[in-house]
């Protein structure tokens, strides 16, 4: 009884029509499968017929007189054909049966020394073969379909942790100057510590999952979550292969910053107001008291002194508190219709003053079409004032230093850049910038870049900042149109 009844269709291309009848009396032998044979006598056929791909399996004669069988299997290999091909040869000869298997033979068999067990198990074990890399390739190809048509970025590494295939994604999402496959992963680190953490706890553990961290791409820095895993070595693999797949989360983090800067803007605005109630109650009676003495003390010059001292001071607190509501409240916008670009040359001619006397050369990149809308005109002028006097302060240590500002429009939408080459910022200053009274300078009162932040986002806008300690500050606004 016959373990299977599949039908497996053998071809067989043989030169000597005794010899091919052998073969098929010990096929027709076998017990444990079903085979229907056929014959290719015509060597000039061989190949035409094998490439047909209408049998499963192909005994080829390596002696077919003007060919021989190796080379009919080098030429349908090289036609990508991979069905199991079993090559026939006349004695045992190891350069022979080293160049099949080299060429893409499945087996070889000795014609001498074949019998029907040794026939089926050939038949057999080279079938088995097929079927299994047949599964291996379907595989292969659903992950590398799921590995080039994934929208996150994936990469190969080898076990230096050298880059050695990634996605298109990869690509599209951090652009390089230097090709991909001659980076190493701690090139991509910002900070070393972060790539000795994640290639420690995957040596140790095999994978390490959402793993948060800043990576340095041409396109800036970038937060990511990565997860890295170490792959299964296959049997020819050398050397260890990791797998490693970023998650950009730079547009929500920003988003989330962009959030706690407006939450603590408003917290600040109803502080502020608490603040200035507090202190104008009191202020107010020191200066009706201020009125009082001036009549009981006329005659007096040393009280007059004092006098003055108080009501200079009692101004001077008043103003203060004006300034910080202004800075830290909603702003009632006047909005008009706009050029943009007019409103930058007045903020720039504002801050003149201070170019020319630090030596500031202040390159204007500009589109050819005008940037209209409706916003607050005088107000974008205030942002943008204070956004310059501050880079043209950051820029007093450098011998060129250099204000770059550019205009463009992103789907309509303008955006602004503002870019020195100044001392940068480190990311707790970055951090605080738009904080009230926080400022670096000893003349400042810190109120400038809240209200610029106020200004911005009262025209639905948002400021991005970048900056690196020594190598200056871009300051990037977006407003809705």
């Amino acid at each position: 009884m016959r373990k299977n009844d599949t039908i497996t269709k053998v071809l067989i291309i043989e030169d000597d029509e005794d010899d091919f009848l052998i073969l098929k009396h010990y096929l027709q032998k076998i017990n444990t499968a079903k085979y229907d044979v056929y014959w290719v006598n015509k060597i000039d056929d061989a190949v035409k017929d094998i490439l047909k791909n209408e049998h499963d399996i192909y005994l080829i004669d390596q002696n077919l007189g003007k060919e021989n069988g190796i080379t009919i299997i080098e030429r349908v290999r090289k036609a990508r054909f991979s069905k199991p091909l079993i090559l026939l040869t006349g004695a045992g000869s190891f350069k022979i049966d080293e160049l099949a298997m080299e060429k893409g033979a499945s087996d070889f068999i000795v014609k001498a020394e074949i019998k029907v067990d040794t026939l089926e198990r050939s038949l057999r074990y080279a079938l088995e073969r097929y079927h299994q890399q047949k599964v291996i390739l379907l595989q292969e190809k659903k992950y590398r379909s799921l590995f080039e048509l994934s929208m996150e970025p994936l990469a190969l590494l080898n076990d230096n942790f050298q880059i050695i295939e990634f996605n298109n994604a990869f690509i599209n999402s951090f652009e390089f100057q230097k090709h991909p496959l001659s980076i190493n992963l701690r090139e991509l680190f910002k900070y070393d510590f972060d790539f000795d953490i994640i290639t420690s706890k995957v040596k140790q553990n095999g994978f390490v999952r959402e793993f948060k961290s800043e990576i340095q791409t041409d396109k800036g820095d970038k937060i990511v979550i990565i997860s890295l895993a170490k792959l299964k070595q296959q049997e020819q693999q050398e050397g260890l292969i990791y797998q490693i797949a970023f998650h950009d989360i730079s547009k929500i983090m920003a988003a989330q910053e962009q959030l706690q800067r407006m939450e603590k803007l408003s917290m600040t605005g109803r502080m502020a107001r608490i603040i200035a109630h507090e202190v104008r109650n009191p202020l107010t009676n020191i200066q009706l008291a201020l009125g009082e003495l001036d009549e009981l003390t006329r005659d007096n010059e040393e009280s007059q002194m004092y006098k003055e001292m108080i009501g200079r001071n009692s101004k001077r607190i008043n103003s203060l508190i004006d300034d910080l509501l202004k800075s830290a409240r909603p702003q009632q916008l006047e909005m008009a219709n706009t050029n943009l670009q007019k409103v930058m040359d007045e903020a720039i001619d504002f801050c003149k003053d201070r170019m020319q006397l630090q030596g500031v050369k202040c390159i204007k990149n500009y589109p050819n079409e005008l940037i209209l809308g409706k916003w607050d005109p005088e107000k974008l002028k205030i942002a943008f004032s204070n956004i310059i006097i501050n880079a043209v302060e950051a820029m007093t240590e450098q011998t060129n230093p250099e204000l770059i500002i550019s205009l463009d429009t992103k789907n309509d939408d303008p955006i602004i850049s503002i870019r020195d080459n100044g001392r940068g910022m480190n990311e707790t200053t970055k951090n605080q910038i738009f904080d009230p009274f926080f400022t670096e300078r000893k003349d400042g009162l810190g109120l400038g870049m809240t209200a610029t932040l106020n200004i911005i986002s009262m025209h639905k806008g948002k400021i991005d900042v970048y900056s690196k300690e020594g190598q200056g500050t871009e300051f990037i606004v977006q407003i809705e149109k």
